[in-house]
């Protein structure tokens, strides 16, 4: 079968700019942006997307989320890195797999891996949100010679049903949903799309998993409608797969630098799950978002940004327009200096 290049492979996200911005904008050059498939270890082809040219930052997004999700750093970091994004097996552009139990977060990070491998990526960045954070923590265990530094955002090193929204409820009405769906996925699949134009539904995600007196409106309803286009089954076999996931036993041997991003207000995975990462992966740096919600790099955008920025220098991770004696020496609120060495654990800051 052959699969046509999206004409709009990365939705634009609604933040507002101002005219200046805009006049700025169109007359500025735009970073070259290419897009394509790489067959996978299995035969499935998996969309990806280059924007910008520099030191390679590969952008993962959650569990049956999109682009959107990183849109507003991918649109500031092109402009002096090459910002890398890749929709997973089952998502979006991709291909589904023949075989749904394919879908795992062991092959994502093999699907990475390859694509890494065709765009001769030898070594990057790796920033990941929500259930990204496991696809960077499982490509770091499988090959963590590639891996120059992580960014984890929102996540949890543990099986997440366990904690979400700070209870365990959510464990009980999977299993009522698996059940369901095994015994009529048309059903499910036709209440699933129903929730599309549910005004009930976009209330609870927008209250759960934003801060909608921070972000955008026009993103949430664009994520509602993504969701709700996705097969259910899909989402269901991620599900399975990501709450078996448990990386605690081993967090303690990541020897890459490590900022971990926290929402302050994050109603979905609790703060208190990337407390645990940052006690658990020495000389770790825990960055906490005020009012940020379960995306606070929508929230507030510019202040992650910043944030990213700051880590990327400590890094000496430049862009070849910058030189790198302009790279701040590390500080006591530094991630980990890039000189191999593992100081105790970091504290958390509020940024």
């Amino acid at each position: 079968m052959q699969i046509q290049l999206p004409i709009k492979p990365r939705p634009r996200g609604a933040r507002r700019k101002s005219i200046a911005e805009i006049e700025r904008a169109r007359d500025e050059d735009r970073s070259p942006v290419s897009h394509g498939y790489v067959k996978s270890f299995d035969g499935t082809k998996i969309f990806y997307s280059l924007e910008g040219k520099g030191p390679p930052l590969i952008f993962c997004y959650g569990l049956v989320c999109s682009s959107l999700h990183w849109t507003y750093q991918v649109d500031h970091f092109q402009k002096d890195y090459q910002a890398v994004w890749f929709d997973y097996r089952g998502h979006h552009n991709s291909e589904t797999p023949k075989d749904l139990k394919s879908l795992t977060l062991e092959n994502i990070a093999k699907d990475m891996g390859i694509l890494l491998d065709e765009l001769e990526i030898k070594e990057a960045v790796f920033l990941g949100h929500s259930m990204g954070v496991n696809t960077v923590l499982e490509f770091y265990r499988q090959q963590p010679h590639r891996v120059k530094a992580m960014v984890l955002a929102n996540g949890t090193a543990k099986p997440p049903l366990e904690t979400l929204f700070r209870n365990n409820a959510f464990q009980a009405g999977f299993k009522i949903l698996k059940k369901l769906h095994e015994k009529s996925p048309e059903l499910v699949q036709l209440f699933w799309k129903l929730q599309k134009g549910n005004p009930v539904t976009r209330s609870i995600i927008s209250l759960g998993g934003f801060n909608p007196h921070l972000t955008p409106a026009e993103d949430i309803e664009l994520y509602v409608d993504q969701v709700t286009e996705m097969d259910p089954s899909i989402l269901i076999r991620l599900i399975e797969n990501y709450d078996a996931y448990d990386a605690t036993a081993w967090l303690h041997r990541v020897q890459v630098p490590t900022l971990i991003l926290a929402g302050e207000r994050d109603n979905v995975i609790p703060l208190e799950q990337q407390e645990l990462m940052n006690q658990l992966i020495a000389g770790s740096q825990l960055s906490v978002v005020p009012h940020g919600s379960h995306c606070p790099q929508m929230d507030l955008p510019d202040l992650v940004n910043l944030r990213i920025e700051g880590f990327l220098r400590t890094l000496g991770y430049l862009p070849a327009s910058l030189s790198s004696a302009s790279a701040p020496s590390p500080t006591t609120e530094s991630a980990n200096p890039p000189t191999g060495k593992r100081p105790g654990p970091g504290r958390a800051k509020r940024v």
